[in-house]
């Protein structure tokens, strides 16, 4: 620090203009890390889901496939982050417990993570759903629904999960 002032003292443009430049690479690699997450789940429930036949109620959970959807977090510099889950309804039953859990390790990348393995029942407020470190790809997802009953209306529900990643170091 001492070398840097008595650098500005000598020619105060070189050291403003180098403390500029080190500030703005500061903001630049804060806003690098990011998400992916690519698929969707989809799901069609009628008769054929009834536990035995007219009058009987229907089939509970639901589970997706173990790999419906995919997640990576790039960007990151080596830097330690947090992914968060939330459910931001379009048309909901709420009845319905909409949950999603990791089911992989990842493909690739040498990041480290924990977390997201069980099912988290997702809410309209933010969860946090595993941490880590540096880049990892390719994590795959599952969702389940419960909560569905002959007594919910039939109509068509939807409702979006928002996956934030906030850096910590």
């Amino acid at each position: 620090m001492n070398i840097q002032i008595t650098a500005m003292k000598k020619d105060g443009k070189k050291a403003l203009f180098i403390l500029l430049a080190t500030l703005i690479l500061i903001t630049i690699v804060e806003a690098v890390t990011s998400i992916t997450v690519t698929g969707s789940w989809s799901l069609s429930i009628g008769q054929a889901d009834l536990t035995g036949g007219a009058g009987s109620e229907l089939t509970s959970p639901y589970t997706s496939a173990t790999d419906e959807a995919t997640l990576g977090v790039s960007g990151t510099l080596g830097n330690s982050w947090i992914i968060s889950v939330m459910r931001i309804d379009t048309t909901w039953y709420e009845d319905f417990r909409l949950r999603v859990k990791r089911t992989n390790n990842g493909t690739s990348g040498s990041g480290s993570y924990s977390g997201g393995t069980t099912f988290l029942t997702l809410t309209t407020t933010d969860q946090t759903f595993m941490t880590g470190a540096g880049n990892r790809t390719g994590f795959t997802l599952q969702f389940r629904l419960a909560g569905v009953s002959t007594a919910i209306p039939a109509e068509s529900y939807s409702t979006t999960i928002r996956y934030t990643i906030v850096q910590t170091s």
